[in-house]
């Protein structure tokens, strides 16, 4: 499997030979929705593979790490992580605007190398100072690479495959981080500090292999880098970005609607075991679903999202999905544990659906609104903003649980005034 690709190629998907048995051509099917042919799509997607792997391995592991190799206490573990990721946001504006003036592909080798020292260094932690200090600076390194990952898609492709190429990484991601998971569970099975080290060491190795892989790519060359002069943004656009109330508004309402996650990670667990007589294994079903739609469908759900009206769409259907899941959830509550089952996982497909089509319509909008030469400081500023209201997620998934039916629909309701108001806040803020 090449690393380079032939830039701006999409998935060539050969036609399926009408010989095929019926099994068979399924399966072709369902493996080039997640692995396309050939091209600069499927080098990113072996670059995510690799990287989520590595995050597999990590967040599966490294909480048991901390606290059995490194002996930190619980709950400076948590306060440590929350703050880390606090400082790390201050870094993704920053990054953007260094991408915008320097080669994207040499900022992402420079920060997945620099990734790789950190995540070494875990091992080698002694006390609550120095695991603070390398947890932060890992977090400000990965805050940074954001921008550039996405600025390396823009470089890579047209405004037509942007979406696509992003909606296949993370379809691969998926994959890929529960490969991570996997290799992880034989780590903690032995329960030792070498096998805990190799969590950590793995993924200082995943980020190796990134920024090799990276390095390999070959980007068009960028016009004004080229020998043309740069073109001078408008009066409008040369506002920063977090200046533009339309810009903050329609970045907010898309972090909105990603509260989906949230709810995923924490509401759906607290649904079950409080609320509910279905089994308590239903949680791992409901969560296995989850990750084969968004695998198998992400690519799909994406399609027509590679222009302003088209993602603005794919936010409103969000809207009107979300709300659907949050009249099914409280509707499980005391039924019998058949009915409760079916309600939930009613409830968990319109869940994911509405994050299928949200992450569609963020990236659709988030490249859709950022001007030429200035797209890594836009993005990095979209998603600055959809990252800050996200940090309610979980006190507010908590929250609506506890609050019964009333507060789920409450909820519904704000995700659908989020899908509904997004399309008339995009129209008016195209930059």
């Amino acid at each position: 499997m090449s690393s380079t690709g032939s830039i701006g190629d999409g998935p060539r998907l050969t036609s399926v030979d009408d010989s095929e048995a019926p099994p068979r051509r399924a399966f072709t099917r369902a493996v080039r929705r997640i692995v396309p042919e050939s091209g600069a799509i499927r080098s990113i997607a072996l670059i995510t593979f690799v990287d989520a792997v590595g995050l597999g391995l990590y967040s599966t592991g490294a909480i048991v790490f901390f606290v059995r190799s490194l002996h930190l206490p619980v709950g400076y573990v948590g306060v440590s992580l929350s703050i880390a990721a606090g400082i790390g946001l201050l870094a993704s504006v920053p990054a953007g605007r260094l991408v915008d003036r320097r080669d994207a592909k040499q900022v992402l080798v420079a920060l997945s190398f620099a990734q790789a020292v950190l995540f070494a260094l875990f091992p080698l932690v002694e006390g609550r100072v120095a695991f603070f200090v390398v947890v932060s600076a890992a977090a400000l390194a990965a805050s940074a690479a954001q921008p550039a990952r996405r600025v390396l898609i823009v470089r890579l492709f047209d405004e037509r495959r942007r979406v696509a190429a992003t909606a296949y990484s993370r379809s691969v991601l998926n994959v890929g981080v529960s490969v991570g998971a996997l290799l992880a569970a034989g780590a903690l099975a032995l329960d030792t500090r070498p096998a805990y080290d190799a969590l950590l060491l793995g993924n200082a190795a995943s980020f190796v292999g990134v920024g090799l892989l990276v390095a390999r790519l070959r980007l068009p060359p960028r016009p004004w880098a080229a020998g043309t002069a740069k073109a001078g943004p408008s009066a409008h656009a040369a506002r920063h970005p977090l200046r533009q109330p339309r810009f903050v508004a329609v970045s907010a309402s898309c972090g909105i609607l990603y509260l989906s996650a949230s709810i995923l990670d924490v509401a759906l667990a607290l649904q079950v075991s409080q609320h509910t007589d279905a089994p308590r294994a239903i949680i791992a079903f409901l969560l296995l679903l989850n990750t084969a739609m968004v695998v198998l469908l992400q690519v799909h759900a994406s399609k027509g999202s590679d222009t302003i009206p088209g993602a603005a769409r794919a936010n409103r259907w969000a809207g009107l999905a979300l709300l659907g899941s949050c009249v099914l959830f409280p509707l499980s509550s005391h039924r019998p544990a058949v009915i409760a089952v079916v309600l939930l996982i009613g409830a968990t497909v319109l869940l994911t659906a509405g994050e299928l089509f949200s992450s569609a319509g963020s990236w659709g909008v988030s490249y859709g609104l950022a001007p030429k030469n200035r797209e890594g400081e836009y993005i990095a500023s979209f998603f600055l903003v959809s990252q800050v209201v996200q940090v309610v997620g979980p006190a507010l998934s908590a929250a609506v649980v506890a609050g019964g039916a009333y507060a789920w629909l409450l909820l519904g309701v704000v995700f659908l005034a989020a899908g509904l108001i997004s399309p008339l806040i995009v129209g008016r803020s195209k930059v």
